[in-house]
């Protein structure tokens, strides 16, 4: 029998995939009008789960109810129709599509055979100004940024009039401002009775939402509970199985040498005024570099021109005193410059290959010997894997059946394995839970110690403030300062991110 106290029940849920036990017996009772968070590392099996609720995949065992009814195999179409909707974590928007058209995919306003675009542009407009969005329905998907897709998500969602909303980290490639928007939504929704299942590691973000909390380790059901019961710490323990006292193990020891990397008046030009312009700045060996700023302040593309992923206008770059011409990103490889991307599904693995093939990938001259030495790529691979902690049952495992979480870390692979000066970190624990978030930094930290210099773009201002030992502050495509780490405090940033921000 059913609960009538919860529109989404879930009971007993095991799915296994190859040589994976990724959800064990797992339990879930969702109360409409309110938000359920799901907390748990990566491969705790939150994202399964959510998959098996909308239809991706379907269970090994176990039952499902949706408003007092048992629910049976079902498509992702059955669930919208039912009203379960689902923001996912990695996002595949179609690019040259519209907004309109994005929204409306597979459920198009008709007039008799035909699609009614009025209607769709109409309503699509409608829905973007209700939300505060600054677009145009009209607008194709490639002119808008990642967090552009993501607001276009959240739109899809709640376009559909759904009872149960889920959002896998829909706050993780966007700023401040859009998760203002993000968040009033969610708060519009749980007043009509909308359940919001809500995945992220964001603690700020659980604390200021959060109505229930479920825990799940490992595949397992650990506890559920209201958010008042918890604290940050405790919450932390119970994800993790045990007590994380340092999630930014910065070592201000660790000693900062001569300059090795230096850009010099670089400049992007575009016909709509470009995208930056004079970027000057060091980087020294031992150093890690903060860059922050609101979203759309160029960060991401001053690193995408310095690795030779779009073109530079003008400007310089130097390694190690001399001037480099980098044209392409095989010519920042060989220079030993190395990026981590923000979006790493798209421009940081092939999903549909083996993590042994992933991490040769961009190193095949290393490998190779005349025919390619599979033995060397395997021993790297497991050096890897046991540096990283990586969680895979073996090499042969293709990427994209990884958590985000473990995906981050074999993009970290395929660079570390090669001979790299420079490292550009890109949201570098965009989706990663605290644990591995730690992890992750104490890596950085041990490779700052070898002499490697470090660039890290995040727009998370504790992980800036807790890593960097000088922050670079942007906003709209110009430096506006650069802070000494003893200088470096949220006020400080944020009066230099937003200085003349609306003044033409």
């Amino acid at each position: 029998m059913a609960n009538p106290e919860y529109v989404l029940e879930m009971r007993d849920i095991v799915k296994v995939f190859p040589g994976v036990r990724a959800l064990d017996g797992v339990k879930l009772q969702v109360r409409p009008g309110k938000v359920h968070v799901i907390c748990g590392e990566n491969g705790a099996g939150k994202s399964t789960l959510m998959k098996i609720i909308n239809g991706t995949y379907v269970a090994d065992e176990g039952e499902m109810f949706y408003k007092g009814e048992k629910i049976g195999p079902h498509t992702v179409q059955d669930t919208l129709k039912m009203g379960i909707a689902m923001i996912y974590q990695e996002l595949n928007p179609v690019l040259e599509m519209t907004i309109a058209e994005n929204i409306w995919l597979g459920r198009e306003p008709r007039k008799g055979r035909f699609v009614d675009f009025g209607k769709m542009q109409k309503d699509t407009q409608e829905l973007l100004d209700k939300l505060d969005m600054p677009y145009k329905a009209n607008q194709k998907m490639y002119e808008l940024s990642i967090a552009g897709h993501q607001l276009v998500e959240i739109a899809k969602a709640i376009s559909c009039n759904a009872s149960v909303i889920i959002m896998d980290e829909p706050s993780s490639a966007i700023g401040d401002e859009e998760i203002n928007v993000l968040f009033k939504q969610i708060f519009s929704l749980r007043e009509q009775g909308v359940a919001i299942l809500y995945i992220t590691h964001k603690m700020d973000e659980i604390f200021r939402i959060a109505d229930d909390i479920t825990i799940i380790r490992d595949g397992q059901w650990i506890e559920t509970g209201p958010a008042t019961d918890y604290n940050p710490d405790k919450l932390v323990a119970r994800m993790v199985g045990r007590e994380i006292t340092n999630v930014f193990p910065k070592d201000t020891t660790v000693p900062i040498g001569d300059v090795i990397f230096e850009v010099k008046d670089l400049t992007q030009e575009k016909a709509d005024g470009g995208r930056f312009r004079g970027i000057n700045f060091q980087l020294r060996a031992g150093e890690i570099l903060g860059f922050a700023g609101l979203v759309g302040a160029g960060r991401s593309e001053v690193m995408r021109a310095i690795f030779g992923l779009d073109p530079i206008s003008s400007g310089s770059v130097y390694l190690n005193g001399r001037e480099v011409h980098i044209k392409n990103t095989r010519d920042a490889i060989n220079h030993g410059i190395a990026m981590v991307n923000e979006d790493r599904r798209t421009y940081g693995l092939v999903l549909g290959r083996s993590i042994h093939h992933n991490v040769s990938l961009v190193n095949l001259k290393k490998y190779t010997k005349g025919l390619i030495d599979d033995r060397k790529i395997s021993k790297d691979v497991e050096k890897m894997r046991e540096l990283l902690q990586i969680k895979i049952a073996n090499e042969d495992v293709e990427a994209g059946t990884l958590s985000g979480g473990n995906q981050q870390k074999v993009v970290l692979a395929k660079w570390l394995v090669g001979d790299v000066k420079v490292m550009i970190l890109d949201e570098p624990t965009r989706g990663i839970d605290v644990g591995a978030k730690s992890e992750i930094h104490k890596l950085m930290t041990e490779f700052a110690r070898q002499g490697m210099g470090i660039i890290m773009i995040s727009s998370e201002l504790p992980e800036v403030l807790g890593m960097s030992d000088r922050v670079v502050v942007m906003q709209e495509g110009i430096v506006q300062g650069i802070l000494d780490r003893s200088e470096a405090t949220q006020e400080s940033i944020m009066k230099l991110a937003t200085r003349g921000v609306g003044k033409q």
